[in-house]
């Protein structure tokens, strides 16, 4: 069998993120604060949108997962995960591929992202150092069904499509 991918190809990465909510001022979503009485548990910002993208981005590449990359040991409490999704583009440029697409979709039942969908998106693109209509942000709620849907947590979950060039 052979294991050298076709010159000029594409591959697609998958990744999904979920964090409990707890009392707070502010949540972030890709890379956006946004103003609520809530704000997730986890190491770092708890950005879920962006754990994501880099679990998506990193499964395009055969690389594991943002765990492996960034251990809880190694990640300062509450920084931002911009810089993490930015040294996983860096990765990719260094092996010279580009990303065309990114589509996500964030599941939250207590707070209406409708007004912030632009805002992120747009933030999204510039971490992404993509065109703004090469980025999706989808948001959806989970019908009060599971964690999502009784205001636990929020997820998301990210689809990517990268291009490798030919030789």
């Amino acid at each position: 069998m052979q294991t050298i991918p076709p010159q000029g190809y594409t591959k697609v990465g998958f990744g999904t993120d979920l964090h409990r909510l707890t009392s707070g001022k502010a949540i972030v979503l890709g890379g956006v604060a946004i103003p609520c009485a809530y704000s997730m548990v986890a190491v770092s910002d708890g950005d879920v949108l962006l754990h994501a993208i880099i679990d998506a981005l990193l499964g395009a590449f055969g690389l594991g997962d943002i765990g492996e990359h960034f251990p809880a040991s190694a990640v300062e409490p509450g920084s931002p995960s911009g810089p993490m999704l930015e040294q996983v583009c860096s990765l990719i440029r260094e092996k010279g591929a580009e990303l065309v697409n990114v589509d996500c979709v964030i599941d939250c039942e207590t707070i209406r992202l409708a007004e912030w969908k632009g805002s992120i998106r747009q933030n999204v693109a510039d971490l992404l150092q993509l065109d703004q209509s090469r980025v999706n942000v989808k948001a959806k709620t989970a019908e009060g069904l599971g964690p999502v849907g009784m205001g636990e947590a929020i997820s998301a979950q990210a689809v990517v499509l990268v291009s490798f060039p030919e030789g």
